[in-house]
């Protein structure tokens, strides 16, 4: 990779994160936003991903699914927007925050239901393979989703029509912590390998490892070969499952990557070695791809331009009920 596809998926990971952050932002200042499922800690698995991609390509993913639609490109004010309710918003404030759908950046739908967006997945790329399209279609979702019938029901069936469709398994199923996987099966990617669909398993946290595997991936499937199993293995961010709106890890602050004083909490383990924009921020100083100064350039645009886009949603108004039975496009 040359320094302008490394600083891009650094780039891709921030604006996820400074998303993120806003969000949390926008439930504390309003009430009504209540709990949402943040992508924070999941950035790596996300850019990685989503930046292998063509832009007709269309995917659909589950509740946590702000990560992957910044990282499409979908509008960010929409965006807020849509989780704030308002007529500005990606669907005109009727899908609130775990069903944004922006088919201009190829996603139709995103489902809230555990084990959703695989079966919309395989539908999509039964479209395609009918339609001689050279798109593929992706399935975002969690390790819980092959507890699931539909689960094995649509790897199944991806195998046996050799649909071309990415199924993109991010695990974070950790000993120890609240269980999402309740599978008998020692590996999640022994289910699809049984079914005769290659696989690959990669460090979540590691935005470039992601990356590598994922365009491999892409160029097996779109290759006409079938499906195909990335799992992206990750350590659960401390407020992942959080019921009120909250900073457990605080603000990131770019600086972290090389000023360690400036970590601390309870959760400085994580923050130090599975935050995966401070692992690839480090790297890139390491490896002398970007200095200090570029990284943080980078941070104050992405910032000042989420910025500008949550206040910018906050202005639009909310929906008239006259129009709640009205059909859009």
């Amino acid at each position: 990779m040359n320094k302008q596809e490394r600083l891009a998926l650094f780039e891709c990971m921030l604006r996820i994160r400074r998303f993120e952050e806003d969000v949390i932002r926008l439930a504390m200042a309003y009430d009504y936003v209540g709990r949402q499922h943040l992508y924070i800690g999941a950035e790596g698995a996300g850019a990685g991903a989503c930046l292998a991609l063509h832009k007709d390509d269309v995917a659909h993913t589950t509740h946590r699914n702000h990560g992957y639609l910044v990282a499409r490109g979908s509008d960010r004010m929409a965006m807020f927007a849509e989780i704030l309710g308002r007529d500005g918003g990606t669907n005109k404030g009727r899908g609130g925050p775990w069903h944004i759908c922006d088919p201009d950046v190829g996603f139709h739908s995103t489902s809230a239901m555990v084990g959703g967006s695989i079966a919309l997945a395989v539908g999509s790329a039964y479209g395609l393979m009918k339609q001689k399209s050279q798109a593929i279609a992706v399935a975002h979702f969690g390790d819980g989703t092959l507890d699931e019938g539909i689960g094995y029901e649509s790897l199944n069936l991806a195998s046996l029509l050799k649909l071309p469709v990415l199924f993109m398994c991010e695990n974070n199923a950790k000993p120890g912590q609240r269980p999402s996987s309740m599978l008998a099966a020692k590996h999640l990617s022994h289910v699809p390998a049984a079914l005769d669909i290659p696989t690959a398993v990669v460090n979540g946290a590691n935005v470039e490892e992601v990356h590598a595997a994922a365009q491999k991936a892409v160029a097996h499937v779109r290759s006409g070969k079938g499906p195909f199993f990335l799992q992206a293995d990750l350590e659960r961010w401390p407020g992942s499952h959080q019921v009120h709106a909250a900073f457990p890890t605080g603000v990131t602050d770019i600086a972290m990557a090389w000023d360690s004083s400036k970590i601390d909490g309870k959760h400085a383990d994580w923050i130090k070695t599975y935050d995966p924009i401070l692992r690839h921020a480090k790297t890139l100083l390491a490896e002398s791809v970007a200095t200090q100064d570029e990284l943080l350039a980078v941070d104050q645009r992405v910032t000042a331009d989420t910025t500008k886009a949550r206040e910018t949603a906050e202005k639009s108004p909310f929906p008239v009920a006259s129009d709640a039975a009205k059909q859009f496009a």
